[in-house]
């Protein structure tokens, strides 16, 4: 096999790529990055993207799977590989998809049509986000998607005891992690909302469609328990679907999330509190009317994730309209690292580390 890395993701967090296999081609992820024009999409060639059996999907953020009605319209028509709960969340509809959830259970390895075998399990990362190891004639492959396995909501299924030729594992968080623990950086943040609302100014926190807002909701219930929370429609939504994405949800959170009350966002006035809204980089209209409407009323910023270059949300935050207090839902080095010890790899590529990519295409 051969392995080409077509995202770049070491400037751009964009994931892509294509494996040559003896008998069966295929791609894992296919990210879009909206902030980089003209560069937004995968450097796959248009022969790549024809001889692709199968397209395997980690999860529904755009950086892992904004491209693929590009890819469509370049002659992709092979079969999608994801779960049931990927499928729901990606914003353009999946036809004919493999679903990982009917194909098999975590860890169970399973033969797809060619003769590529397959194994997933649960990344932790958000509802529906899976890790893959690849196998084809004695050679194995890893793609740990965005693998978390400290997350506070959703399940990983451990990457342990796993022996892989390649494995391509997250480490977004890179070499030179925060000088703060995951706790301290829980505490720091906390800490500030609970300032804010002290001093009467609401708290706007803009994050992710799926994954972390939910992660930081029972950090400032179980915390903050007097604080009013409001969500958007978007927000809501997610908590009500929570039953049916049960598998994905760790038992003690899923309990957590089902006691907190979360209001419909005012439209009339402003109530002192924390308000989610589901737009980590301020692009909708709704977001920045929102934010100007908290503002007003003395009201801080708070974003807790990747602020991407150019975005609307860099630009509160370089104007000091905005804060950045990170809340972690990915690996350092050090978590890498201790992942990649409990396994038996051959060789590791993590971007943003040490163990970063020197070439664009490997040889498994």
């Amino acid at each position: 096999m051969k392995l080409y890395l077509t995202g770049n993701p070491c400037s751009q967090q964009r994931h892509c790529y294509f494996v040559e296999g003896k008998r069966v081609p295929f791609i894992v992820d296919c990210g879009y990055q909206r902030c980089y024009p003209g560069d937004e999409r995968p450097h796959l060639t248009g022969e790549q993207i024809r001889a692709s059996r199968y397209l395997f999907l980690t999860h529904s953020h755009e950086n892992q799977s904004g491209a693929l009605p590009y890819l469509l319209s370049n002659g992709f028509m092979g079969r999608v590989v994801l779960t049931t709960e990927t499928a729901r969340q990606l914003p353009f509809p999946v036809d004919d998809p493999i679903v990982l959830e009917g194909l098999s259970l975590p860890y169970a390895p399973v033969q797809l049509p060619g003769g590529l075998s397959i194994a997933w399990g649960r990344s932790g990362h958000c509802s529906g986000s899976a890790w893959f190891s690849m196998h084809e004639d004695g050679h194995t492959l890893l793609f740990s998607g965005d693998y978390y396995d400290c997350a506070r909501v959703h399940i990983a299924d451990p990457i342990v005891g796993l022996r892989a030729d390649l494995a391509v594992l997250d480490c977004d968080y890179g070499a030179l992690s925060s000088s703060n623990s995951r706790e301290e950086q829980v505490n720091i943040l906390v800490r500030a909302i609970s300032d804010a609302l002290a001093d009467g100014r609401p708290v706007l926190l803009p994050v992710p469609k799926y994954g972390r807002g939910q992660g930081l909701l029972t950090y400032i219930t179980e915390r903050l328990p007097e604080a009013d929370i409001f969500g958007d429609p978007h927000f809501l939504s997610e908590l009500n679907h929570l039953d049916a994405s049960a598998m994905w949800v760790q038992p003690r959170a899923l309990d957590m999330l089902a006691d907190c009350f979360v209001r419909p966002i005012p439209e009339e006035f402003v109530a002192l509190g924390v308000y989610f809204v589901s737009d980590p980089q301020l692009d909708s209209s709704y977001a920045r009317s929102l934010m100007q409407r908290l503002l007003l009323c003395g009201g801080r910023v708070i974003m807790t994730g990747t602020v991407e270059p150019d975005s609307y949300a860099a630009l509160m935050l370089h104007s000091g309209k905005a804060q950045l207090l990170r809340y972690g839902v990915h690996c350092t080095q050090a978590d890498m690292l201790r992942i990649a010890s409990q396994n038996d790899f051959g060789r590791i590529i993590a971007y943003r580390s040490d163990y970063a990519p020197t070439q664009s295409i490997y040889d498994v």
